[in-house]
């Protein structure tokens, strides 16, 4: 990672005007290492743009500079030096947790002509920045920023910790899942003595939710199916069934699928979620049941870890004449 670090740190003291992004729907690992980013940055007397499609989940508002982020960036910002393709007044682009650009979810940002660092611990990243900071061994993005910031001798105030810290429990699962190492327990230990709270955080990301999210939950557990021959443990949420829950938290269901991981019998648990024309797969599994899920993911032109992935698809769910689920 030296010469990655070193190349990274080399882009951002040659940058003025910094723009940071990450893949649509803010989670607390890639939202808590971008905005840990960003306040450092501007300590450094930057300019930060922060940018992120469909913003912040109520869970994660609680975050420092959380407030900063914006849903997409504006083309009117761009008028005074060619537009977008030029990347107007942005002079480098800083990306987190997404495998490939198109992530973003942002056709504006992909089409900007900067220069990119590209900061993640996924296995399949396919290494599109000019600058790549890559680990897939570190449990989350924010424990490899934790990281950057000491290779950088970069002070860690008690808000930027708290950024960093969410990170890592969030991605972690409250150090429950098995990227959990000696190196993540050490991070969280030195960003709990910079001020991070662990008991706020574990509050404010897993125990906030509302009568109407524990009810949603309630109907995700109602439509789970246990597959026993294939040892698979499954649940789907259509549009019908969301359609009880109005006003429904697009992070509401953050969880569940790790919830329902905790059945032993099952090799793998996966949650199917409508959310308009698209189809949202969650997939999880542990080191002792001997499953990559990432490899149904990449079927699905998804992708992610051994252990957690994801996938979207287009399309709707629906039940044929036998019972059985079916995309068209």
């Amino acid at each position: 990672m030296k010469q990655a670090f070193e190349q990274a740190k080399n882009l951002i003291d040659r940058s003025a005007n910094i723009l940071l992004t990450m893949h649509e729907r803010m989670d607390g690992d890639d939202g808590g290492a971008l905005l840990a980013m960003g306040q450092q940055l501007e300590q450094m007397g930057k300019s930060v743009t922060y940018s992120i499609k469909k913003g912040v989940p109520p869970n994660l508002s609680f975050l420092p500079g959380a407030n900063k982020i914006v849903d997409d960036i504006d083309y009117q910002n761009f008028s005074a030096k060619g537009g977008s393709a030029s990347g107007g007044d942005f002079d480098l682009l800083i990306i987190f947790g997404c495998s490939e650009i198109e992530r973003t979810g942002s056709l504006k940002i992909e089409n900007l002509k900067l220069k990119i660092i590209n900061i993640d611990h996924h296995p399949d990243n396919t290494g599109f920045g000019h600058v790549n900071v890559v680990d897939p061994k570190k449990s989350s993005v924010a424990e490899l920023v934790y990281d950057f910031f000491l290779f950088n001798h970069w002070p860690i105030t008690k808000d930027i910790a708290t950024c960093l810290l969410t990170g890592i429990i969030t991605d972690t699962g409250g150090f429950m899942h098995s990227n959990t190492q000696s190196s993540t327990l050490k991070a969280a230990a030195e960003l709990t003595r910079k001020g991070a709270q662990t008991h706020k955080i574990i509050k404010q990301t897993y125990k906030n939710k509302s009568p109407l999210t524990l009810k949603a939950w309630g109907k995700a557990m109602e439509n789970s199916y246990y597959d026993e021959k294939n040892k698979i443990i499954y649940s789907v949420m259509t549009d019908k069934d969301l359609a009880e829950f109005t006003s429904l938290p697009q992070a509401a269901f953050e969880g569940f699928v790790e919830t329902l991981n905790t059945m032993p019998e099952a090799k793998f648990a996966m949650f199917l979620r409508q959310d308009g024309g698209i189809i949202k797969g969650s997939l999880r599994s542990d080191t002792f049941k001997n499953i990559d899920v990432s490899k149904i993911a990449h079927i699905f032109g998804g992708g992610g870890h051994k252990l957690a992935s994801g996938f979207s698809v287009s399309g709707k769910l629906m039940k044929d004449e036998l019972g059985k689920w079916k995309v068209v």
